[in-house]
């Protein structure tokens, strides 16, 4: 059972990385990026605050992405180029099919996911030397008379490229070895603190949504599943205010006896879609993130996440295997 799930988790990991669709969100969430890094020196703030809370969101919107375009046509381009036929004809369950598939998408997010995370350690390290004072001290020095020197155009040129390197090979470890930062001294250490564990809330984040993406893949057209499921990431970041709202109407009507009829039904729509909602503000700590605050990921956080993601796949393989592809 393991190795049939593995192996269609495997071909949908690959024919994901073949989508040029991922390739053109990688890029914009890079121009991203690199756009929070200039539209920081714009600011009066703290520039690293900016920095870290618009490319932790960069991030994140671009796995929404990810999940969205991709995922809503897992099941729907195998129906629309009948190989579904040829795969359930094969000794191999629905609920495996299923199951595979999600388990392939969320392995191309969780990649791109750390991939994202390594581009974007590299752009706050690199962002730290091409600062004016670090580069300064690099492209100048006081000779024997005490003369201040330029060293020279492809002195600035070496320096740069250098630097880029030195961002790339010092954002990898960040995102590989996290834990040893200060161990190990790597510069910069400071900006990039939480982003890794930033990311890990995000894929754990983006495994509810891609499970909803799934469960609408199953049985609607692509445009309804997007809609839906961009519909379903938003309630869940607005869960706790839906139950704010229902409680500050509550207060200011003076009980549940003075609300309104057009009140009751914006009451109970609330209520309901607050309990059958993820509740996704758990997993999003950019303002932690920003304010260098520590980022919190506890164990009941990853249960409810992990048995969210078992419920919503669960209705999607009742729902997958009820469906009649005649």
């Amino acid at each position: 059972m393991a190795g049939k799930i593995a192996a269609i988790a495997l071909n949908t990991f690959k024919e994901a990385v073949r989508n040029r669709v991922l390739y053109v969100l990688l890029f914009f969430s890079v121009v991203i990026m690199l756009g929070a890094w200039v539209a920081s020196t714009l600011s009066i703030d703290d520039e690293t605050k900016i920095v870290r809370d618009l490319g932790a969101g960069a991030i994140n919107f671009i796995a929404l992405l990810i999940a969205v375009f991709v995922g809503i046509g897992l099941v729907y381009n195998d129906l629309d180029k009948k190989t579904i036929y040829t795969i359930i004809s094969k000794p191999i369950s629905r609920w495996h099919f299923l199951v595979g598939k999600y388990l392939g998408l969320l392995l191309t997010i969780a990649v791109n996911v750390l991939f994202m995370t390594w581009i974007f350690c590299a752009v706050l390290y690199l962002r730290g030397y091409l600062a004016g004072d670090v580069m300064y001290e690099a492209l100048y020095f006081v000779d024997d008379e005490g003369y201040l020197n330029y060293r020279g155009v492809f002195a600035h040129l070496f320096y740069l490229v250098w630097s880029a390197v030195k961002a790339l090979v010092f954002g990898l470890l960040h995102v590989v070895m996290f834990g040893m930062e200060g161990v190990l001294g790597i510069p910069g250490a400071a900006a990039t603190q939480g982003l890794f564990m930033t990311s890990v809330l995000t894929i754990l984040e983006m495994a509810i949504i891609t499970a909803f993406a799934v469960l609408f893949s199953s049985f609607s057209s692509p445009t309804l599943s997007a809609f839906m499921t961009v519909i379903v990431f938003i309630i869940g970041r607005l869960n706790q205010e839906l139950y704010l709202f229902a409680d500050t109407m509550v207060q200011r009507a003076g009980g549940m006896e003075a609300l309104g009829g057009g009140q009751v039904v914006a009451y109970y729509f609330s209520v309901v879609a607050a309990h059958l909602s993820p509740n996704l503000a758990v997993f999003n700590q950019r303002r932690e993130l920003a304010e260098f605050q520590d980022i919190q990921l506890g164990v009941m956080d990853i249960s409810y996440g992990i048995a969210y993601t078992a419920m919503i796949l669960t209705i999607a393989a009742i729902v997958f295997n009820r469906r009649n592809f005649k």
